[in-house]
């Protein structure tokens, strides 16, 4: 008597396991080979965590319906799918790590920095000012302000709230990126827009040679990039290039704001000698858009990033304490103790 024979995998099932391997081989693949920046692969790429989180919960479903008879050769192509890209995926998340430092302690010689981008006015000035406040913030960069709020609004926020700060960014109805510094600070610099000069902005030290606390000033850059697909992955790309040429030279340089990619999209935690905060203490993994979604599950697309010159960062913090105001993206934090 012959034996039964065992049920082949339907064409549906084979087909949707293919399409699992491609696109996992090609995300795991993209940084490696220099394929990080195209379309698709780039605005994808950010999206490593959720992707992954995704598969392991299909995994499990996938195994359940492995031992069950009737769906069993179904399920055997999608469980080996699967398995193959959370075992490509997963070991990334872990080596770019996900943990979020406690902000650093205020002390002498630091250099301490928020960004957030508050998708202009969904958070209002007194709620920036107090965060700025609670964090003793001595730059803040907003990649996208509210267009419509007048400098002074800020302002006196800032003062309201016991944090009196002054913009370093060229004000302007349609300048989305603006820069806030500690009086202090403000009056040692001078601005330059970037490629786009409604939302990149660098600031350069009026002297070269000036140093506060015994260490030389950076140069602060803030952006607001586009999102890499489409049309304006151009536009992306270019606003990369700008900071990677900033980043290039052997002096002090500290960039903030809303990359709109994570450093798999960079093609690693550097854009020229800046490196990647977070990278740097081990939570480069952990997301700060949307707040509606975990940290470990969001898009690492805000970032702060610097070069030796300019200190050692001691602390990098997705701040989640804001997740309730209103905003899509989390404020992040890097506390820089100048000089090398």
């Amino acid at each position: 008597m012959r034996a039964p024979r065992q049920a082949s995998a339907p064409l549906g099932a084979l087909v949707l396991a293919a399409a699992i391997v491609l696109g996992a081989l090609v995300l795991s693949l993209a940084p490696l080979v220099g394929w990080e920046r195209q379309q698709v692969i780039a605005p994808a790429l950010p999206a490593r965590s959720a992707l992954t989180a995704a598969a392991s919960v299909a995994l499990v479903l996938a195994l359940v319906a492995l031992a069950v008879r009737r769906t069993r050769a179904a399920a055997l192509p999608l469980v080996v799918a699967l398995a193959l890209a959370v075992g490509l995926h997963a070991p990334v998340l872990v080596s770019h790590g996900l943990s979020t430092d406690p902000v650093a302690a205020p002390g002498p010689g630091q250099l301490r920095v928020l960004s957030w981008n508050t998708n202009g006015a969904l958070v209002t000035p007194d709620v920036i000012a107090r965060l700025a406040a609670d964090q003793d913030a001595d730059v803040v960069v907003l990649p996208q302000r509210a267009l419509k709020d007048p400098k002074d609004r800020y302002r006196t926020a800032f003062a309201d709230a016991g944090h009196p700060m002054e913009r370093a960014s060229t004000p302007g109805y349609r300048i989305q990126t603006a820069v806030w510094l500690t009086p202090d600070l403000a009056p040692l610099y001078r601005y330059r827009s970037g490629p786009d000069p409604w939302k990149s902005v660098a600031l350069l030290p009026a002297d070269p040679d000036a140093q506060v606390d015994g260490a030389p000033l950076p140069t602060i850059v803030a952006l607001h990039a586009p999102w890499p697909v489409g049309p304006t992955l151009s536009g992306w790309k270019r606003d990369i290039a700008w900071v990677t040429e900033l980043c290039s030279t052997e002096v002090p340089v500290v960039v903030a704001g809303d990359f709109n990619a994570s450093i798999d999209v960079f093609g690693g935690p550097s854009l020229g000698r800046c490196v990647d905060a977070a990278h740097q203490r081990d939570g480069a993994a952990v997301g700060s858009w949307p707040t509606w979604a975990p940290p470990v599950l969001s898009m690492p697309i805000d970032h702060v990033l610097s070069t030796p010159e300019a200190g050692r960062v001691v602390s990098f913090s997705v701040l989640r304490s804001e997740d309730d105001s209103g905003t899509r993206h989390r404020p992040v934090m890097a506390v820089v103790q100048r000089g090398r």
